[in-house]
């Protein structure tokens, strides 16, 4: 792939306004849209194609899928925003918590819209005022967001403890069991060793 960045973050929007230094806000256009329409003049860019899934787009479940599916392939931890809608409520956000870490995540983040009184990226110049967040309760599955069910089994529904503990799965291949062999904590399966005494 080229032109993409290092992170797996999507982008928050194909247009929104970024709020600058001195409290303006400034309209960002993503390129890859206007790349696009330039290849493809017939197209409508008030109707883009379906594979033009931006951050708000996608659930909050399907934000911590992601990073879970791709945290099996990297040591380190990963660096991603969960994004929630406005009126995310306290057990939703402990909900997609328990998904990250049931999933694998060696950390997580989950920032709900329009949760504090001033935001950097906003869909909408005026929208970045306190004042607008209304008491609204998101329902658990939005019928309007993109739900990525066939990435990651539902987390919720599993007494599997992915980790470095003895008795846990491995979060390297998820398939194997971690035993102490050789006083390493070690993949019966991938024989990866996770934690060492030595």
């Amino acid at each position: 792939m080229v032109g993409v960045s290092t992170g797996l973050e999507p982008y928050f929007s194909f247009s929104y306004f970024r709020s600058g230094r001195l409290g303006k806000f400034i309209e960002v256009k993503a390129d890859i849209v206007q790349e696009y329409l330039d290849q493809h003049p017939e197209a409508d860019p008030n109707n883009l194609p379906s594979w033009f899934v931006s951050a708000m787009e996608l659930s909050a479940e399907s934000h911590a899928d992601v990073q879970c599916v791709i945290q099996r392939w990297i040591d380190s931890s990963i660096s991603k925003t969960v994004n929630a809608p406005r009126g995310y409520t306290v057990s939703q956000v402990e909900a997609v918590y328990e998904r990250l870490y049931k999933g694998g995540a060696k950390g997580g983040t989950v920032y709900v819209d329009g949760s504090r009184d001033a935001q950097v990226l906003t869909l909408k110049a005026e929208e970045n005022t306190f004042e607008d967040a209304e008491d609204t309760v998101v329902e658990e599955k939005p019928q309007n967001r993109v739900v990525l069910m066939d990435t990651i089994m539902d987390l919720r529904q599993t007494d599997v403890t992915i980790g470095s503990e003895v008795g846990d799965t491995c979060p390297v291949c998820r398939q194997g069991t971690v035993e102490d062999l050789g006083g390493c904590n070690t993949c019966t399966n991938c024989n990866a060793q996770l934690k060492c005494g030595l």
